[in-house]
């Protein structure tokens, strides 16, 4: 992604453990000062549809690798529980083979240049405020002009379908990713963003859509969901899914260690959405522990994604109370 962005921004540092990748973690987090009126009258349906994003696709100077599938797992298991929709949509469907539409997850949509408009995916998980949603951090931040993309009309759209936003459009108020992703050579093993929205009509956007539960230190070899809204299936206008059992990455450059989940057709525009183990398909909930990040030129059917470890979980911390 290549962008010039104007923003304004409250930095936060909060230093954290070193990691398992041995890189001195910590908190990078921006306040979103904008016209919310503004982001929200911005993404008109014709702007939403129009909207294009690729998915990050890495070039071929790895290795396959037979490493253990817990190597970068550095902390207890957790589970912080989601809470079941508050309300059903009537639009799209998200499970082919159910036809039940998840409301938590959505499009994020972001304008930062004239006539440019680009979008991702992302889920609303569990917090205390009731306000956050998960991505990635590509979609949060752009590493090549190291500067946040929250301030160029960011919103999330919910159960979003077809150019419609049946639960709303919510700004971002808050934004925070890893200091080891914000950086001009990102660690994708943190490829992570969470945002904390703005109240829509005094409400929580969990009150609306209800929350994915989200884990860390979660194994990776178990059936696992995701989610997105591909660009290459139905133009990115109805949500999609991927089922299977994740394995390591067969990407291993600059010291990855997340997981691949193959058979996976998904492209350009999923990015962000959300993994999901022992997902519910009665209730629509499940266990977030990993987003969709990048693709592999060698292995272009495998979505990558990272594991959701404990400096992912200080990172949770942080944002979950703002």
């Amino acid at each position: 992604m290549h962008f010039l962005i104007t923003y304004l921004f409250l930095s936060i540092g909060v230093l954290m453990a070193q990691d398992e990748f041995n890189t001195n973690v910590s908190i990078n987090s921006a306040v979103v000062i904008r016209s919310r009126s503004m982001s929200v009258d911005f993404w008109t349906p014709e702007r939403m549809k129009a909207a294009k994003e690729p998915v990050v696709i890495l070039p071929p100077n790895g290795k396959n690798t037979s490493r253990s599938l817990s190597i970068s797992n550095n902390g207890p298991q957790a589970t912080i529980l989601g809470r079941t929709p508050a309300a059903t949509s009537p639009l799209g469907r998200a499970l082919n083979v159910r036809g039940r539409y998840v409301a938590t997850t959505g499009r994020v949509f972001w304008s930062c240049t004239a006539n440019i408009m680009s979008y991702c995916s992302a889920s609303v998980i569990a917090s205390t405020s009731g306000d956050v949603i998960v991505t990635a951090g590509h979609c949060v931040y752009d590493t090549s002009t190291l500067q946040w993309l929250t301030s160029c009309n960011w919103i999330f759209v919910p159960a979003y379908y077809n150019g419609t936003a049946p639960y709303g459009k919510w700004p971002a108020r808050e934004v925070t990713a890893l200091t080891s992703w914000t950086q001009s050579s990102p660690n994708y093993n943190y490829d992570v963003g969470f945002v904390a929205l703005s109240l829509l009509n005094g409400r929580h956007i969990t009150e609306i859509t209800g929350s994915q539960s989200v884990g860390f230190n979660y194994p990776r070899n178990q059936p696992t969901y995701s989610f997105g809204y591909p660009l290459n299936l139905d133009q990115g206008e109805i949500l999609q899914v991927c089922t299977g059992i994740p394995g390591v990455s067969k990407y291993t450059t600059n010291g990855y260690a997340g997981q691949g989940l193959s058979n996976c057709y998904m492209t350009g525009g999923c990015s962000g959405g959300p993994w999901l183990q022992q997902f519910d398909e009665s209730t629509g909930i499940g266990v977030t522990y990993s987003v969709n990040s990048f693709t592999y030129s060698l292995a272009p059917n495998t979505i990558n994604g990272p594991v959701f470890d404990s400096n992912i979980q200080s990172l949770w911390n942080y944002i979950t109370a703002r």
